[in-house]
């Protein structure tokens, strides 16, 4: 990791960019965050959000539509984004997260507000092992700044899956199956889905699922970053 990485991971004031270190009443300063690599909605598919489609719904959305209903990624997952979730998740750094949370909260300030929103659950055992689930720290600050109701009880996670990441695309797929239970009322609610990452969009996927079948009228994918 580089000396930039070090610098940031180690000192991190809520007055300073996280990026530069410069003066910023925001996570990321205006200079820097206009530097960073981000989706272009216009040209995305207006479901997964998955990049170069012209604005037209993807092939796999075409196919196979997911349950959530749109995403909004705030970044693409190429570095510095990539590193600073990567060093939040495996080594320990959670303190990374609300400030990933209040950039993503930025990029939603126009976005129509849902009903509430809800972190996408660890398992209880995955929660031990981490210690923090990386999705409700992203939430806190959203649902703050945006003054949205945060449910964190009611969605659960009642399958301790493998970890995505060390999966081919279609085992995601299979991994994820039935792996979220929802057993109280959603119906008509707008909700939406929090989490760091977009890879395949199994997991929002199967939490949608979840939450359709509880009545939930819409249901939306809100993540810091959309892999490319």
């Amino acid at each position: 990791m580089s000396n930039l990485f070090e610098h940031f991971l180690n000192y991190i004031s809520p007055t300073q960019c996280l990026l530069c270190a410069a003066s910023s009443q925001d996570a990321v300063c205006l200079a820097c965050f206009a530097s960073l690599v981000r989706p272009q909605p216009a040209q995305s598919c207006p479901c997964c959000a998955r990049q170069s489609t012209q604005g037209l719904l993807c092939g796999a959305c075409s196919k196979t539509p997911p349950e959530f209903d749109a995403t909004i990624a705030a970044f693409l997952y190429a570095d510095p984004i990539a590193s600073l979730i990567q060093a939040a998740k495996f080594a320990g750094r959670w303190s990374l997260l609300p400030p990933l949370g209040d950039a993503l909260a930025t990029a939603l300030v126009h976005t129509q507000r849902p009903d509430l929103i809800i972190p996408l659950p660890l398992h209880p055992e995955r929660l031990k092992e981490r210690g923090f689930n990386q999705a409700l720290e992203i939430a806190r600050p959203i649902a703050k700044r945006l003054q949205l109701p945060l449910d964190i009880g009611h969605l659960c996670r009642n399958k301790n899956t493998e970890h995505q990441a060390r999966l081919s695309a279609n085992a995601r797929w299979r991994n994820m199956r039935n792996a979220f239970v929802c057993h109280t009322p959603m119906h008509g609610l707008r909700i939406a889905l929090i989490d760091d990452v977009m890879t395949s969009g199994a997991s929002m996927h199967a939490a949608a699922k979840a939450l359709k079948t509880a009545g939930a009228s819409e249901v939306f994918a809100w993540v810091v970053a959309r892999t490319p």
